[in-house]
């Protein structure tokens, strides 16, 4: 199958990496793949993904950016062609092209009108397309690697590192340093009591979040490649969003085996257990209640994390992605 993706965003988060992903991972399955994206995202593609830089950064009805969009489309050749996020989706909806489109929606928006004019739709989770009228819609959430068993996850080294007590309850927050990421309320609430927060990622409010955790157990811990075995190390991932489409961090969080504590955002309050889940006013409690008996957290969250291991994987990803391909083909 002749794939072509787009990306039109030229940042760092979870659309762009839930591409990269994907992406890879259909080349590597044998398919033919082409990804439209601005140059910076050139480097995270493997050799075998034709990449044709676009800046898509213009606007979406700036006409040079359709023409040189509709250009590297018809280089690709593709058999389907696949949109992620709104700004790629009205680009790709504004062209009319010959060919079958798909278009996931990665957040939650109140306009999805361009997605109406796809022949298939896929959201990352159930409550950002529910609000879609739209005939042919599917669920595909995001699928991550599974843990690497030879991976150095030290909880003392880790601890020392971080400059954290390693006898404490150790809780995480990942995401970009944005404000609908609501880190500040974490941090406002932080203190000795719940052990230490280390939050990890970088983003325009590093500054202000810096000065806010100034004389408090928080660490600001920037942008950390390995991720991953910091959830090893982990006793909590918390998720203090007002929004949010799914959050990648939570599934690379259950496929760790990490209990997770979320505000009611879209992605987690489907998959996560009722009492993992919080309003803004009740978070730190249900923090609290989290980290006294973490032996009761983890067995609350044990089928979430048999379920995430069977389901929120690159391989099931791929598979649940090209059966909607080949629906748009055959529409």
């Amino acid at each position: 199958m002749r794939i072509c993706q787009v990306l039109a965003a030229a940042e760092d988060g979870g659309v762009e990496n839930h591409v990269y992903a994907l992406s890879n991972a259909l080349a590597e399955r044998g398919d033919d793949v082409a990804l439209i994206a601005h140059l910076k995202h050139a480097t995270s593609m493997r050799n075998n993904v034709a990449f044709h830089a676009v800046d898509l950064t213009r606007s979406r009805r700036n006409p040079l950016a359709r023409r040189d969009l509709k250009r590297a489309i018809a280089a690709a050749r593709p058999d389907v062609v696949h949109a992620h996020a709104g700004k790629a989706a009205a680009l790709v909806a504004a062209l009319a092209l010959p060919c079958p489109t798909v278009g996931t929606v990665h957040g939650t928006k109140r306009d999805l009108s361009a997605y109406e004019r796809f022949t298939q739709v896929i959201g990352v989770s159930q409550g950002v397309i529910e609000p879609l009228d739209h005939p042919a819609k599917a669920v595909v959430y995001h699928g991550v690697a599974a843990p690497d068993a030879g991976a150095d996850a030290c909880r003392t080294v880790i601890a020392q590192e971080l400059g954290i007590d390693p006898s404490r309850p150790f809780s995480l927050a990942v995401g970009r340093l944005v404000p609908v990421k609501a880190f500040h309320r974490l941090i406002e609430f932080w203190h000795e009591d719940l052990g230490s927060l280390v939050i990890v990622g970088e983003g325009p409010e590093r500054r202000r979040l810096q000065r806010l955790a100034a004389g408090r157990p928080v660490v600001m811990a920037g942008f950390r490649p390995d991720v991953r075995n910091l959830m090893q190390a982990a006793d909590l991932l918390v998720i203090s969003s007002t929004r949010e489409a799914f959050h990648l961090g939570m599934a690379e969080a259950l496929r760790e085996r990490l209990p997770v504590v979320s505000t009611r955002v879209c992605g987690p309050e489907e998959i996560l257990p009722p009492e993992q889940l919080a309003d803004a006013g009740s978070l730190e409690a249900t923090i609290r209640r989290s980290l006294l008996d973490l032996d009761a957290t983890r067995g609350r969250m044990a089928p979430v994390f048999d379920w995430a291991e069977r389901t929120l994987t690159v391989e099931r990803m791929v598979e649940e992605t090209r059966r909607v391909y080949a629906e748009a083909l055959a529409a």
